[in-house]
Order: C-alpha cells, then sequence, then structure tokens
C-alpha cells in the first residue's frame, strides 16, 4: 500500500517490518517516494542475506 504515502520511510518500514523469505514485494512508481523506497528497501535486505530475481527465475526455475 505504497501509494497510500508520500514518506518514502514509512513505505521502508512497513515492508521490512512484513517481509519474509521468498515474498514478492510489490511498489508502484506513480510517486518518487515509491521509488526512493525501492531502493532502500532492496539495500537494507541484500544487507541481510536476501538475494532477488526475476518473476521468469522465480516461477519456471
Amino acid at each position: 500500500m505504497d501509494w497510500k504515502t508520500n514518506n518514502t520511510d514509512v513505505v521502508v518500514k512497513r515492508v521490512l517490518k512484513e517481509v519474509q523469505e521468498n515474498d514478492i514485494i510489490l511498489l508502484h512508481d506513480a510517486s518518487q517516494s515509491s521509488v526512493n523506497a525501492a531502493f532502500e528497501i532492496i539495500d537494507k535486505l541484500q544487507e541481510q542475506g536476501y538475494v532477488f530475481v526475476t518473476v521468469d527465475e522465480l516461477l519456471f526455475d
């Protein structure tokens, strides 16, 4: 529900609080706050050892 706020920190905190292994995270690029949040979320989750894959890799590998 990133589209409900223009606050990057709120989006990041919501995602990081709920994310679990094998989750799909969907963010919208309609606002700069969501775009900024996506970059921050990726960085923080990679630091924790998460690996990101494409949808094709997820579904067909």
